[in-house]
């Protein structure tokens, strides 16, 4: 298998691991502009990796830079993930697979992996991605919401009342907030909140039984600190579905 350099690469940050036979060497991030850039982690110049693969959601000016990149550094093809109909025992449930994120797919396959039954998958990143699984590996569906930042950013520019300080800890509290700056530090966590709580009852209403929560991404640390009902974070979820769809 050797050595292979994984890639996340989303709108604003991307996320990279280094395996070596299926086991984490070394894991890392930057600035998905940087990527576009053609500038590269000092922890990549040693490296020579077998393959490359990746999930990107940021657009095609940036799978032509990594591509070019793949080719110039590494003298590799980079190998993109893409969503099909079906896949690792997980049926797609869009219309047309092609329109689902495949980062949104790729946490789908690797949560069905881990643990076959019912689960809803929750992607905290700049968008709030929440997918539907039930306990055969038929993806539901599911919804997108804006995640933290670009909900205080909307705030903030419709707004002249509440351009409050960003407040945010491990844990922190949820109670009804006693001035501004606390009742907008606490109402927009709680509104990803609110909206996983509604899909995990529609879920549960699906498949009757309780599903699993799994969540991920960027802000997956700081929502598991807040949710008191049982979870998993993985926060390398979307990465360990690469090898799902990119044996």
């Amino acid at each position: 298998m050797g050595l292979i350099l994984e890639l996340d690469i989303g709108n604003t940050r991307s996320k990279w691991r280094l395996l070596d036979n299926g086991r984490p060497l070394a894991l890392g991030a930057l600035d998905t502009a940087a990527l576009k850039r053609g500038e590269l982690p000092v922890a990549w110049s040693d490296i020579r990796p077998q393959r490359l693969r990746a999930a990107n959601v940021a657009g095609e000016a940036v799978a032509d830079a990594l591509a070019a990149l793949a080719r110039g550094r590494f003298g590799l093809e980079a190998e993109f993930a893409r969503v099909r109909a079906d896949c690792a025992g997980v049926t797609c449930g869009y219309r047309k697979p092609g329109g689902l994120g495949v980062d949104r797919w790729l946490a789908v396959l690797a949560a069905h992996r881990l643990d076959p039954r019912a689960a809803l998958i929750v992607d905290c990143g700049s968008a709030v991605t929440l997918d539907l699984l039930d306990t055969g590996g038929r993806h539901l569906g599911g919804y997108i919401l804006p995640g933290l930042g670009p909900m205080r950013r909307a705030l903030y520019s419709d707004t002249d009342a509440v351009k409050v300080r960003e407040l945010r800890s491990p844990g922190m509290s949820l109670a009804p907030g006693r001035d501004t700056g606390e009742a907008v530090n606490r109402g927009l966590p709680l509104m990803v909140m609110g909206a996983v709580e509604r899909a995990l009852a529609e879920l549960r209403r699906t498949v009757g039984g309780e599903p699993l929560l799994w969540l991920t991404g960027g802000d997956g640390e700081f929502f598991s600190s807040l949710f008191a009902r049982p979870h998993e974070l993985v926060p390398e979820l979307v990465l360990d579905g690469l090898a799902l769809s990119n044996p």
